[in-house]
C-alpha cells in the first residue's frame, strides 16, 4: 500500500502511465517504447527509467531481454497499492472495482464495528460521535465531495477505534471505494434512513454493544452493496456483471 510523490517530472510520468494502464489505454502485453516517452514528456532518460522502476514495484510493468518494457498480466498488479487503487477509481471507475470494494466492506467493516464497541476509548468514542454530527450536517447538501469526505471520516473513526492497525489501514481501500461509487452516480444519500443507519452504529459502539454494532454495520454495508449494484446496473455491461457475480454465489 505505497504511494509516490506526484510532484515533479518523475511523478508526472508515473501518474500518466499508471492511469493509462488502469484505464485500458495500455493493456497487458503492450510494449512501452521508452524512446517515444522521451519525446512525449520531454524529459531525460533517467526520469523515464525511474518512473518505470516505480511502476515495476507496483507490478504493472516488467522487462525482458529483446522484448523491452511491457505491461504485465493483471494477476501481477498490486491491486491494494494506494496509487493503483486511486488510478482505478478516478474518472469513470470500472464496475468490477465498485462491486468488489462493496464486497470487501461487507466482510471487514462489521467486524471492525464489533471490535470498536469492545475496545474504543472515550476519546475515540467522541471522535465517532463528532464524525456522525459532521455527516448529519451534509443532510441538506447535494455536493458529492462534502458528503464523501464526511462519510469517510466516520468510517475511518470506526476503523481506528477497532484497535487493529491493519483494519485502520483499510482506509487506503475505503477512500477510493466511496469516491468510485459517487463518481458513477451521486444522489443525495443523506436521507433520514441513511443517517439512522449510521446512528445505529454509533449508538451500539457507545453502549459497548458488540453484537449490536456488528449487526448495525452489517445492515449499513448490505444497503451500500445494493446501492452499488443499482449504480453499476445502469448500463447493459454493468447489469450483466452484477448478474454474473450473483449467480456465482
Amino acid at each position: 500500500m505505497t504511494t509516490f510523490s506526484r510532484r515533479g517530472l518523475h511523478g508526472h510520468v508515473v501518474d500518466v502511465l499508471g492511469r493509462r494502464i488502469m484505464r485500458g489505454e495500455l493493456v497487458s502485453g503492450d510494449i512501452i517504447d521508452q524512446d517515444a516517452l522521451l519525446t512525449e514528456f520531454q524529459v531525460s532518460r533517467t526520469v523515464i527509467r525511474e518512473a518505470i522502476k516505480v511502476l515495476t514495484t507496483k507490478g504493472l510493468v516488467d522487462a525482458r531481454p529483446r522484448l523491452g518494457t511491457y505491461v504485465t498480466e493483471r494477476e501481477r498488479w498490486q491491486l491494494l497499492d494506494g496509487d493503483v487503487m486511486t488510478w482505478r477509481s478516478e474518472g469513470v471507475p470500472d464496475a468490477l472495482l465498485v462491486l468488489e470494494l462493496s464486497e470487501v466492506r461487507q466482510v471487514l467493516e462489521p467486524a471492525a464495528a464489533r471490535l470498536a464497541a469492545v475496545r474504543r476509548s472515550d476519546e475515540e468514542c467522541a471522535e465517532i460521535q463528532a464524525a456522525m454530527s459532521a455527516l448529519a450536517a451534509t443532510f441538506a447538501s447535494t455536493e458529492a465531495e462534502s458528503h464523501v469526505k464526511a462519510d469517510l471520516v466516520f468510517h475511518r473513526a470506526v476503523l481506528a477505534a477497532s484497535g487493529n492497525e491493519l483494519l485502520a489501514r483499510f482506509e487506503v481501500v475505503l477512500e477510493p471505494a466511496l469516491h468510485a461509487r459517487n463518481e458513477l452516480a451521486f444522489e443525495n444519500e443523506t436521507t433520514t434512513h441513511f443517517l439512522d443507519s449510521h446512528q445505529a452504529v454509533v449508538t451500539a459502539i457507545v453502549a459497548q454493544d458488540a453484537d449490536g454494532a456488528h449487526a448495525a454495520m452489517q445492515l449499513l454495508m448490505n444497503q451500500s452493496a445494493r446501492d452499488s449494484e443499482t449504480i453499476v446496473s445502469t448500463d447493459a455491461a454493468g447489469a450483466a456483471l452484477v448478474k454474473e457475480r450473483k449467480q456465482a454465489l
